[in-house]
């Protein structure tokens, strides 16, 4: 078996056949479903858990991980900001979420002069990932050399299980020289944070307590008769999640107060005094990931060279995309729990829609099965949706539900929308 394709049963089914068959009869019987409670939940609890260590902590949204409008209307409506890393998500942020320039914090490594130009004269919070942004950063001041602008710059420098991020600018004492030589050179541009990510590191507490240390000494060097007005440690938090999903991740996995003590406590130590800096964190999984999960239909059960096969309707495009290499927690919802004419007993592969060979879900999922039964998968709510391509088939709608109504909050995609960019 492919640990890749693998798949675990999860720890609780999220809906019923009927409530299911009541939302497909809205035209799709493969869709996302989306909770805004459980979403509005997780956000409370990681800000509290933060402002409780550091007072000062804003949370900043991280729309990669979905921009549905939807999830980050919510995210805003609660008091989050928006952290963006493209001059489309940018404009997601301003034009369709209604963020104010100065709630947006844009990271990311390529952005073109006019883009640098635009969130600097918004007043957005933008953070320098290479030396040639710095260049775009100088000539702007120049050119408005009547106005006062700051900045942050993103630090890379070796973690303890993670160890470097190709992203953002080494803090050696060399390059910190270098940063203070330049905002020497541009007298209207302050230079006001920090900011580290680091996405292909461990998100254990070990990574974290490093990330802030390595945070801290580099304001040390840089910042050294003043203080920083704020620092910024990215994202990369757990989130909770099924129980199935969280065992393969090891024992004991931090949650929200762990993590706010070992990152927070120790700003908070530095900067015992009332005018402290903003600590910033870009949580994206964190926050969404558990919140949605992925549902389609079975429409045939075959045997193939000794293997049972469940094929539905959706690809693996809809859910191989964040925890590649973790086993999918799904459910399998039965239509008639009772008909053992109809059901296969025992281990299936799920497989996909899309005539591609290794369109596999899952392989050895243990269970009943039939015709007509629904999957859901969990844990989709993050690098889902956004990275899944009208591959052959159009996209998905994705529904929330707030307790109350269900709300359609993508409608599935047709094939004017694919062909819409082409001449």
């Amino acid at each position: 078996m492919n640990k890749n394709d693998a798949a675990t049963l999860s720890d609780t089914t999220t809906l019923s056949f009927a409530e299911i068959e009541s939302i497909t009869k809205q035209g799709s019987n493969s869709f996302y479903y989306l909770d805004f409670n459980k979403l509005k939940n997780n956000y409370r609890r990681l800000q509290a858990a933060f402002s409780h260590e550091y007072q000062n902590t804003q949370l900043a949204y991280s729309f990669k991980t979905n921009y549905a409008p939807a999830i980050c209307k919510t995210l805003k409506q609660e008091g989050c900001w928006a952290e963006v890393v493209s001059e489309m998500e940018y404009d997601i942020a301003i034009k369709k979420v209604g963020y104010a320039a100065e709630k947006v914090v844009v990271n990311g490594p390529v952005h073109e002069p006019e883009f640098i130009r635009r969130t600097l004269l918004d007043g957005a919070w933008l953070n320098i990932d290479s030396w040639y942004l710095l260049d775009h950063v100088a000539q702007l001041c120049h050119d408005y050399s009547e106005r006062e602008f700051q900045i942050g710059i993103r630090l890379t420098y070796p973690i303890e299980e993670g160890g470097f991020s190709r992203f953002g600018i080494e803090s050696s004492d060399e390059n910190i020289q270098k940063l203070s030589k330049w905002q020497d050179s541009v007298p209207n541009c302050r230079i006001a944070g920090f900011h580290s990510h680091f996405s292909n590191s461990s998100r254990s507490l070990t990574s974290f307590h490093s990330r802030v240390l390595g945070l801290l000494s580099a304001i040390d060097k840089f910042f050294i008769d003043k203080k920083p007005e704020f620092i910024n440690i990215g994202g990369g938090l757990f989130g909770e999640m099924p129980e199935s999903l969280a065992r393969q991740h090891g024992e004991n996995l931090p949650d929200f107060e762990a993590y706010a003590q070992t990152i927070a406590s120790k700003i908070k130590e530095k900067y015992p005094a009332a005018q402290v800096p903003i600590l910033f964190l870009e949580p994206g999984t964190a926050l969404v990931a558990n919140t949605m999960v992925f549902i389609c239909k079975v429409y045939e059960m075959k045997q193939v060279d000794g293997k049972t096969i469940a094929l539905v309707n959706a690809s693996k495009h809809n859910v191989k995309h964040k925890w590649q290499d973790k086993s999918l927690p799904i459910d399998i919802v039965r239509q008639n729990p009772l008909d053992a004419d109809s059901e296969h007993e025992g281990c299936f592969d799920i497989v996909g829609n899309t005539c591609i060979e290794n369109d596999v879900m899952c392989q050895d999922v243990p269970g009943s099965i039939s015709v007509g039964d629904y999957v859901i998968f969990h844990y989709m709510g993050g690098y889902s949706n956004v990275l899944k391509q009208p591959f052959i088939h159009p996209c998905q709608p994705i529904y929330g539900y707030d307790g109350l109504n269900l709300t359609l909050i993508k409608r599935a995609g047709k094939m004017e929308d694919v062909l819409q960019t082409y001449a």
